[in-house]
């Protein structure tokens, strides 16, 4: 959660990677939950956004390393959505229509 909350706040666009591991294998739509869990009812800033998305991104970059059940990104999908709400931002909300796309192509 330290390390979600480091990238998610960090005043630069992230652009490394990081483990998003459980004993099971990769974290994929579970980190989802650990994001809104971090957020709660916070407003995030576009540049905030934009390092959610990176996250989501790397969660879901090796599909055949995700855990069983965490494949699918159902939770994934409903977080875009909230994020969507919270800016107006035309190119970040292409950024999250993107991200939508690849997710659905994993």
């Amino acid at each position: 959660m330290r390390i979600l909350q480091e990238v998610i706040t960090g005043q630069q666009p992230y652009t490394g990677t990081f483990g998003l591991q459980n004993s099971r294998g990769g974290r994929g739509d579970e980190t989802a939950d650990l994001i809104a869990n971090l957020i709660g009812v916070n407003a995030l800033s576009d540049g905030e956004i934009r390092n959610v998305l990176t996250i989501i991104r790397i969660a879901f970059a090796r599909p055949d390393n995700i855990a069983p059940g965490a494949n699918y990104p159902a939770r994934s999908f409903r977080l875009l959505g909230h994020l969507a709400e919270l800016t107006d931002d035309s190119i970040l909300q292409r950024q999250i229509t993107e991200t939508l796309e690849y997710l659905q192509t994993r």
